[in-house]
């Protein structure tokens, strides 16, 4: 081979190394996305575990649902998306006696609720407290669950069902994880079950 053919050979052979991992970068920017989420979550003492089998997708953000990170179950219809909103700003007000005088703490179920009529078809939806058992096994002071039927938007991908769950920590912050589907049996639960063990408050 000839010192021509080596320089062609070695010029390639660089080309490769060093694009490749810079296009595979661009091409699963959702890394950067699980790092963000995860410093939300410290922020407000909750950790995440990546659930086995789903894949991260960009998170859509609305102004029905501020989303923080995405999810979807390649193998079903199926999809997630998690907020997550920290206290610390609205005590530190409330405490200094500015701003609204309502405690900060009880406020979860109304940001809650007024994301599920945003999403909700015709506001109507079904919901009931979180068992106190529930919230003992993620480490969680107050929760609440809704069960709703999607208004059709290609914010929410066409989906049909939705399960919205709020889980708070008193004075740290809440999480807000609600699950897309376009079939409501017992295949949407079982997906759901899937995510049990990939949340928790650590205080």
């Amino acid at each position: 081979m000839n010192f021509k053919k080596v320089r062609i050979l070695a010029f390639l052979l660089f080309s490769w190394l060093v694009f490749i991992p810079a296009a595979a970068g661009k091409q699963n920017p959702a890394g950067r996305d699980l790092k963000i989420f995860r410093d939300l979550l410290a922020n407000i003492s909750a950790t995440f575990i990546s659930p086995d089998g789903f894949d991260e997708i960009k998170p859509i953000a609305t102004d029905k649902f501020p989303c923080h990170y995405a999810l979807q179950l390649p193998t079903a219809d199926f999809e997630v998306r998690f907020e997550v909103n920290s206290l610390k700003p609205e005590w530190k007000n409330f405490e200094q006696g500015k701003g609204d005088k309502v405690n900060p703490d009880s406020l979860y179920n109304k940001l809650a609720a007024s994301e599920v009529k945003g999403l909700a078809m015709e506001g109507k939806y079904f919901s009931r407290a979180m068992p106190q058992r529930i919230l003992e096994e993620y480490n969680a002071d107050l929760g609440r669950s809704y069960f709703f039927n999607l208004a059709d938007s290609p914010e929410t991908n066409h989906y049909q069902y939705a399960l919205l769950v709020v889980l708070q920590k008193n004075h740290y912050g809440n999480i807000v994880v609600v699950c897309f589907s376009n079939e409501r049996g017992p295949g949407f639960f079982k997906n759901i079950n899937k995510l049990k063990d990939c949340l928790r408050f650590t205080n």
